[in-house]
């Protein structure tokens, strides 16, 4: 009888133990599609058999099966190495998608952007070199100036709104991270409580695992499993989840971008830790590119603001060089101050300049002599000034006929300057206008590329005639007895030289020289260079290392060794050379991806032949076990009723 009721448990466990794998087959082939689904197995154990006696010794007789445990097919090696190649994939993603932004802000495949620009207004200058009386030649400089300063704001505009648009995308980014973690806390919680009886909660399992893939997007992650069961997560040494508690992140308070040095027309904003109130920063992933996005698009801010510098500064320096259509003019002081002169007729003329570059005084030039077609003071070789002359005024004080020419951009005849701020390792543009404070005279960013206008003058009734394209400046070059050259900058006057277009040639010069050739160059436009010179807040000449100095001037600016051409032509070489290498990038870790996720799936994912395979493997268990025990039943219905009938 024992023997009878043991095999009827036998075959019930039996039962019950394929019942449990064709209902966990049913869950996997229901799961199949499931993101993040761990395909579960039924782990099966013989149970303890039990001793029985018989005619030669005991013998042992095996009970059935039972089933230990369900549990899911999850590679933790697969899983790590996923964590950790994810935030790079998404990090190049989201950088490729900026990068595309700004190859379209600078697009110039229909030679309608910067480039284009640049080089019409450069052939601008050109063509009115050789029409420098013509109205619709000085209108087509204007014009194509205009057009210039246009596109170099609208491109900036671009910038600051994809600046903005990269917060905003943070922001809301910020927001799904903390959800993520929240749900994570309340999965260690469901978990560790449905596990303290010896369970394993495989389906809760998988769906706080979705959620830590979900979480590596944003930033790189380490994580590890706690006795019981939770999960302990960290970021850049921060611990953002510990089993039930969890840190919180949060988007910090705005703040205006010109608190940092340089004023790019945004208000930035960091990610901190409520609970501390510390600045938290990714290290990989979304949330990283979002900050690299926006640093690289504030270094093109500051490209177009390198751009708009050197037209406010050496551009503008170039054209006051030269003379306007109608001839005006000023008196300035040795030093190159303006002065009032009431009566010009009271003005004495000096036509003669000694090889050191002063002047002679009255006495001495009545003392001149002429031999051999040159002139001598003395023994010294002197300079005609080929009526080019040079002032004196009745107190005996030089002073010089210079043109009044007006700034072709930003305001007037308005000084601008470069001024480096040593506290923020910042240059500035320094707006020397007396209606603004000391503080609003510093431009930077956004606020040269505002400056960047043509001036207003050039707008009024026949404004074209404010176009300074005749020079003011011959360029005497002489060789000492070294053979060394000199050269002398000697002043030339207005005349009436409506058709001249040497200055206009200076100016389209500037478009392809660098500055470090202008500073050397014999040309008139060499004289420019004082423009260029580094200054401190103080505007006192400095070195490269903040420090003042009188003599080898700095000069600042990111196209000191290249020409304004070449500097934007490089900075967009730069833009597709680091496009395409992002591109790449994305490219190698997708693959690396995709191996990886392939090595996760082909222990986790569902097969459906195994599947199908498996169910008929335990239907058929399940009916043979029942077939057994309808057998065994019948059995034992004999054994009870058919037995002990003889003598009834």
């Amino acid at each position: 009888m024992r023997a009878t009721f043991s095999g009827l448990n036998t075959m019930v466990r039996g039962i019950m133990a394929n019942q449990l794998s064709l209902d966990t087959t049913g869950h996997n082939i229901t799961n199949a599609g499931t993101e993040g689904y761990s395909r579960q197995t039924v782990t099966l154990a013989t149970t303890y058999s039990e001793e029985r006696g018989g005619l030669h010794g005991s013998v042992r007789v095996g009970t059935g099966v039972d089933a230990l445990a369900v549990e899911r097919a999850r590679n933790v090696y697969a899983d790590i190495q996923y964590r950790n190649e994810n935030p790079s994939q998404k990090y190049y993603e989201t950088m490729a998608v900026n990068y595309d932004k700004l190859e379209t802000i600078f697009d110039d495949s229909q030679n309608l952007g910067i480039e284009a620009a640049l080089n019409k207004f450069y052939q601008s200058w050109v063509d009115l070199s050789t029409n420098a009386s013509n109205a619709s030649s000085r209108t087509h400089v204007i014009e194509q100036g205009r057009n210039l300063s246009d596109l170099l704001q609208t491109a900036t505009a671009e910038l600051q709104e994809q600046i903005r648009s990269e917060y905003e995308d943070l922001k809301s980014e910020i927001k799904q991270v903390d959800d993520i973690l929240e749900e994570i806390v309340l999965f260690n919680k469901q978990i560790s409580a449905q596990e303290v009886t010896g369970a394993t909660a495989n389906d809760l399992r998988d769906r706080r695992d979705l959620l830590v893939d979900q979480l590596s997007n944003y930033m790189n992650i380490s994580f590890t499993e706690n006795a019981n069961g939770t999960y302990q997560i960290n970021s850049g040494g921060v611990t953002l989840i510990n089993g039930p508690t969890r840190a919180h992140l949060v988007i910090s308070d705005g703040v205006s971008s010109s608190a940092y040095g340089t004023d790019y027309g945004v208000t930035d904003y960091n990610i901190k830790l409520k609970e501390s109130n510390l600045v938290f920063t990714p290290q990989n992933g979304i949330l990283k590119a979002r900050f690299d996005s926006i640093a690289e698009d504030k270094a093109y801010i500051d490209k177009m603001a390198d751009i708009a510098s050197f037209m406010l500064t050496a551009f503008n320096e170039q054209h006051q060089q030269g003379w306007d259509i109608d001839g005006h003019y000023k008196f300035v002081d040795a030093n190159g101050d303006d002065t009032t002169v009431a009566d010009e007729s009271t003005l004495t003329a000096v036509e003669y300049m000694k090889s050191d570059g002063t002047y002679l005084t009255d006495t001495e030039a009545a003392t001149v002599t002429l031999t051999g077609g040159k002139y001598y003071l003395g023994t010294d070789e002197i300079t005609k000034l080929n009526g080019d002359t040079i002032y004196r005024t009745s107190g005996g004080d030089i002073i010089k006929k210079v043109p009044d020419t007006i700034n072709f951009y930003g305001q007037g005849s308005i000084d601008y300057q470069y001024r480096y701020d040593s506290d923020f390792n910042k240059n500035y543009l320094y707006k020397d206008d007396d209606s603004l404070s000391e503080e609003d005279k510093l431009l930077s960013g956004v606020k040269i590329i505002a400056e960047l206008e043509v001036n207003a003058k050039f707008g009024e009734n026949r404004g074209d005639r404010y176009i300074a394209t005749a020079t003011s400046y011959d360029v005497i070059e002489t060789q000492d007895a070294n053979l060394n050259i000199q050269r002398q900058y000697l002043e030339k006057e207005w005349g009436n030289r409506t058709g001249d277009g040497t200055n206009a040639v200076y100016l389209s010069e500037l478009f392809n020289i660098s500055q470090d050739t202008i500073i050397s160059d014999g040309k008139a436009n060499a004289l420019i260079s004082q423009k260029m010179i580094l200054r401190d807040l103080d505007g006192n000449p400095i070195d490269a290392e903040g420090n003042v100095i009188t003599s080898n001037y700095v000069y600042s600016t990111a196209m000191s060794t290249l020409s304004v051409n070449s500097f934007y032509q490089k900075s967009m070489s730069t833009l597709g050379i680091d496009a395409y290498s992002t591109d790449v990038n994305y490219d190698g870790m997708q693959a690396i991806l995709t191996q990886v996720t392939n090595w996760r799936d082909s222990t986790s994912g569902v097969d459906w032949n195994e599947e199908l395979t498996n169910m008929i493997k335990f239907q058929k268990g399940f009916a043979s076990c029942s077939r057994c025990l309808n057998a065994m039943d019948e059995c034992l219905d004999r054994l009870v009723n058919s037995t002990g009938v003889v003598g009834r």
